[in-house]
């Protein structure tokens, strides 16, 4: 079906994938989660006057993404994840006002998802210097002989993250640094489980932090135009706790939280709940908030089950778990190009890479 796998330079990859089987577990399993998670919302927008295109065109990102990605990741394993950061830079660079920090600033029109965009790009970035070095130098083409493009790669990744300081959002900045940290300490590590671990509870205390300050900010949906926006993102997260405690099952339906929260009315940059866990709650209830972790837990699975390098697998890994933490914070994942990169992301290094000639 492939070539065999290198394993990671000055180490042995320790707990890798069985085989093609495993794969084709992988797969069925994430399309049949896919499937659930589409019908799941249409059965919640049933009866009421709920918008779910935009949960199902989330949904067709993340899979157009993810195809994509595990074709270009088996064609060029080191070439395409380089490609895709690079035209992330040009693209936020060349784009009018795009790394201006203004809401209305194209490419995503929002400085968090440009933040976002950009903090995969890094990931890209990272896992094309990764899986550089696991290449034989024979196999390298006669003009990246004479540089190492590890080196390449890892200075386009710290000049992605010098531009995502330009786009004005804090989160993205920290997910870059944090991205660029775990490159390199991954390096040399053997085995993927432990990590894998370690950065799914990094997520998921990330995701449960809305939920604690939510409880203790009750007060805060009084409509008042001087609070500062981390007051009004806590009186969001009420409002959505809120409305998730009056329909725990179905939630209110796709697309209504900002109809019937009134924090909403009063955020001047929409949104939705500024959290992708609790909006979700409260608009798909609890199975569809258990829908959106297992989604989570599937992409890591599929990168525990990887073919690729260990620093490469974990390096996607953690691009998706800083993904998953400014979700926590901010709406990114509303932006359908956020969805389509992390399915990019995550296919790129999960692909089977094909036989040489």
């Amino acid at each position: 079906m492939g070539a065999a796998r290198t394993s990671t330079i000055g180490s042995p990859d320790l707990d890798g994938p069985s085989g093609a089987a495993s794969d084709t577990a992988v797969d069925v399993i994430g399309a049949l989660l896919l499937a659930g998670c589409a019908s799941w919302s249409l059965y919640t927008s049933s009866g009421r006057d709920a918008h779910p295109e935009g949960v199902l065109l989330g949904l067709l990102a993340v899979a157009a993404g993810y195809a994509a990605g595990r074709i270009a990741g088996a064609v060029a394993p080191v070439g395409s994840p380089a490609v895709i950061a690079l035209a992330v830079g040009v693209l936020a660079l060349i784009a009018p006002g795009g790394l201006s920090g203004d809401p209305a600033a194209p490419p995503l029109h929002d400085a968090d998802a440009n933040g976002a965009l950009i903090a995969l790009a890094v990931g890209a970035a990272c896992c094309a210097a990764q899986t550089s070095r696991t290449v034989p130098a024979g196999s390298r083409r006669r003009a990246l002989r004479l540089v190492r493009p590890v080196f390449v790669f890892a200075l386009l990744a710290c000049a992605l993250t010098a531009e995502a300081v330009s786009t004005g959002s804090t989160a993205a900045v920290l997910a870059c640094l944090g991205i660029l940290i775990l490159a390199i300490a991954v390096r040399t590590a053997a085995r993927r489980l432990p990590a894998l671990l370690l950065l799914g509870l990094c997520a998921v205390l990330a995701a449960s932090a809305p939920l604690l300050l939510a409880r203790s900010g009750a007060d805060l949906t009084a409509r008042n135009g001087g609070l500062p926006l981390s007051q009004q993102r806590a009186a969001l997260w009420h409002d959505a706790v809120q409305e998730a405690g009056r329909a725990p099952l179905r939630g209110v339906g796709p697309g209504r939280f900002t109809e019937l929260s009134p924090a909403a009315q009063d955020f001047s940059t929409p949104g939705g709940a500024s959290s992708a866990a609790l909006e979700v709650a409260a608009e798909q209830g609890v199975p569809g908030l258990c829908l959106l972790t297992a989604s989570y837990g599937w992409m890591m699975w599929t990168l525990r089950r990887s073919p690729g390098s260990t620093p490469t697998v974990l390096t996607a890994a953690g691009a998706l778990t800083a993904l998953a933490v400014q979700a926590a914070i901010s709406p990114v994942l509303s932006f359908p190009g956020i969805t389509a990169g992390a399915g990019l992301l995550v296919g790129m290094a999960s692909a089977r890479p094909l036989a040489e000639p």
